[in-house]
């Protein structure tokens, strides 16, 4: 009997010994994913910014028209890739993550960046690209309504790829966001402002957003 008592005692040694490594090994493995997206969305940003800053200073200090179809895209491509990743991080880190909050501030200063770069592409090269400025809450008791209004703004995203559309956290201690809810006057979330023109609070469904867009 104490011979089996201790090879007992010695299985269970070895159990909690392995599940301790795989614990262990998992959150490397988790924590060494998160390094990465978080490099390769730092590195995104910063060639956005250099990007956006470029053709900004191609209008205005040179003089040049900035209405190369391939650049536009190219940096509103990843600035919709920026996005997706700062959203992934979120799932994984958590939506109060320091590390992702301040990659959130740059990332509103990038999105505010791109905004002014889209309205002097529109004025100079005679388009009309539409764009939806989306104020959210991720505050416990907004993040339902707040996801719902995003799921329906991907609607829009898919049917209409035109459009850009720009995404702020109001809860985010930034004295841009600050400025931006001053400016627009948005006074609870979800909001969504299209073309600068229209404001529309709550969950909004899809063809009322459509028929602002044009």
């Amino acid at each position: 009997m104490q011979e089996r008592k201790f090879k007992n005692k010695k299985n269970y040694l070895l159990a909690f010994i392995m599940g301790t490594f795989v614990f262990v090994a998992i959150f490397i493995f988790t924590n060494s994913l998160s390094s990465i997206e978080s490099n390769r969305i730092y590195s995104i940003q910063g060639e956005m910014a250099q990007d956006i800053f470029k053709d900004k200073l191609i209008y205005s200090f040179f003089e040049e028209h900035p209405c190369s179809g391939e650049s536009f895209s190219k940096i509103s491509k990843d600035l919709g890739n920026s996005g997706r990743i700062i959203d992934d991080l979120e799932r994984k880190l958590g939506k109060d993550d320091k590390n992702i909050l301040e990659q959130k501030k740059f990332y509103t200063l990038i999105l505010l960046e791109h905004f002014e770069f889209v309205k002097t592409y529109n004025k100079i090269c005679n388009v009309s690209t539409p764009t939806i400025l989306f104020f959210y809450s991720n505050k416990k008791e907004d993040i339902n309504n707040n996801e719902e209004m995003g799921r329906i703004l991907s609607i829009v995203a898919n049917g209409h790829p035109e459009v850009v559309i720009y995404s702020f956290d109001i809860n985010l201690d930034s004295e841009l966001i600050k400025k931006l809810v001053n400016k627009y006057n948005v006074l609870d979330s979800p909001t969504i402002i299209v073309n600068e023109k229209t404001i529309l609070g709550g969950i909004t469904s899809f063809s009322s957003i459509e028929k602002y867009l044009n």
